[in-house]
């Protein structure tokens, strides 16, 4: 129709979304009844520019909302009066392919939120590359719950790939909960569905409290694609061992539009030879660049230089789906001749395969050396007594900085699981890393906070640590590096 689509991410806080409104300009604003509350909380200003509100009745019934009092109800006017206006004999106009499709923000970690402009001809080509066997997967055939909103770069563009193919799309609406999708993957058949890890870890918690082998004879469930950020393997080998159901890891970015590489079991002729432990580690890296997507390893100091095969360095990405700017905005230092600076430290293996090691902005540097905190988090979440964790720097007088574990308990932890857990996470640990790269420190917290887009939300972390007075016990600090 030659319109832009916005999608606006209805997690941010009114003074983000508000200015994400009229950084965009929206003109017009389409709203489910209960999320009228949350426009109304923005500041009047910011939405000065929006000419039209269009209210969809509460359970679609028409002129089921009520307009809230901060809002100008002569801009107001219920969805399904909007669409009696229309006019059958319409021409719709020829849309040039380079015309702006759809725009996306970030969700604004570190600043503004910043937008991303994608065009008809960049959206139609990331549609065709990720439907693919080798990628999503998805047929026309299946069944698919996209549980990613679309504000979380357009739904990962499932939805696309379902116009494309006209398969069945089930939708949860306003209700989030574990059980509610479950419901959902039972009542509908649900073959496929989309979702960052904590979703997934929540959807596990909700099958074994109601029973395992109950929901393997009831669900039809094949896929799960998890992204967002690095799902733990332990989750993704629980699925396939308990319920036949196959993970596939995406990596992307909201500049990315959004996905950049796709992790599978199996995706290349040699993978049909390996053995299960082999083939779980492909499930495990960010995975496969997508057909038109060039990757490079770039030296952090040297951006001109590339590093060797399995060495760590700044992924650098472009293509014909991944952005060149932002959009009203000058981040000239987002970019490096024509390249996308991701921000991720990454390497590629001898399979050409992405493994991410961390954001170059959350990695920690103790002594000299690097750890990970994606690598430890994953090895933490596996522990059967928590649910979640996220690792961070904190300053330290003698290492410059040293890894902490701040975590969630599962809702059926022991009574006990609290005590020595300091201890108990060191020692998982050990099995897999270094004595440096142990965490010094283990907190318990009732609940980690998340981005927007369902990430660990590592700068508020860091945040409410500095605000508390946070200081890592001495006594747990390592004394050697060996």
């Amino acid at each position: 129709m030659g319109a832009v689509l916005h999608t606006l991410n209805l997690r941010l806080g009114p003074a983000d979304l508000g200015w994400i409104i009229n950084h965009a300009h929206d003109r017009v604003i389409f709203s489910d009844a209960d999320l009228l509350a949350l426009l109304a909380k923005c500041a009047p200003d910011k939405l000065a520019c929006v000419e039209l509100y269009l209210a969809c009745g509460e359970d679609g019934v028409q002129g089921a909302w009520t307009c809230p009092s901060e809002l100008p109800s002569n801009k107001m006017q219920d969805f399904d009066a909007f669409l009696d206006t229309g006019d059958l004999g319409f021409v719709w106009p020829d849309i040039p392919e380079t015309s702006t499709h759809a725009l996306c923000y970030t969700s604004g970690t570190t600043g503004n939120p910043k937008g991303v402009a994608y065009s008809q001809r960049s959206t139609y080509l990331h549609t065709l590359a990720s439907s693919g066997v080798d990628q999503l997967g998805i047929s026309g055939s299946h069944v698919i719950l996209p549980f990613v909103p679309m504000f979380h770069v357009l739904s990962w563009g499932v939805p696309f790939v379902s116009l494309m193919l006209g398969n069945q799309v089930v939708f949860t609406g306003r209700f989030m909960d574990p059980g509610t999708l479950v419901s959902g993957f039972i009542d509908w058949s649900v073959d496929f569905s989309t979702g960052v890890p904590t979703v997934w870890q929540g959807v596990r918690a909700q099958i074994e409290k109601h029973g395992v082998e109950a929901a393997k004879k009831s669900m039809c469930l094949q896929t799960l694609t998890c992204g967002g950020s690095a799902p733990p393997v332990e989750m993704m080998l629980w699925y396939y061992e308990n319920l036949s159901v196959d993970f596939i890891q995406g990596w992307g970015m909201t500049e990315t539009n959004p996905l950049g590489s796709v992790g599978k079991r199996c995706i290349k002729l040699k993978d049909r030879h390996k053995t299960m432990s082999e083939l779980n580690g492909n499930i495990s890296k960010a995975g496969i660049p997508l057909p038109g997507v060039q990757v490079r390893i770039a030296d952090p100091d040297n951006l001109d230089t590339e590093m060797l095969r399995g060495q760590a360095g700044e992924l650098l990405v472009r293509g014909p789906w991944i952005t060149g700017e932002y959009f009203h905005t000058n981040a000239a230092d987002k970019f490096h001749k024509g390249w996308l600076i991701t921000g991720d430290v990454a390497k590629i293996d001898d399979e050409g395969a992405i493994i991410i090691s961390d954001r170059s902005k959350d990695v920690i540097k103790s002594g000299g050396e690097w750890i990970s905190s994606i690598d430890l988090e994953n090895h933490i979440s596996s522990m059967s007594e928590i649910a979640m964790a996220a690792v961070v720097a904190m300053p330290h007088p003698k290492w410059d900085e040293r890894p902490i574990a701040v975590v969630v308990l599962t809702a059926d932890a022991p009574a006990g699981a609290m005590s020595g857990l300091v201890e108990k996470v060191r020692d998982h640990c050990s099995k897999a890393f270094a004595k440096f790269q142990l965490p010094d420190d283990v907190l318990v917290w009732d609940a980690i906070p998340l981005t927007g887009t369902g990430k660990l939300d590592k700068k508020l972390i860091r945040q409410r640590l500095q605000e508390s007075g946070y200081n890592i016990p001495s006594v747990s600090a390592p004394q050697s590096k060996l």
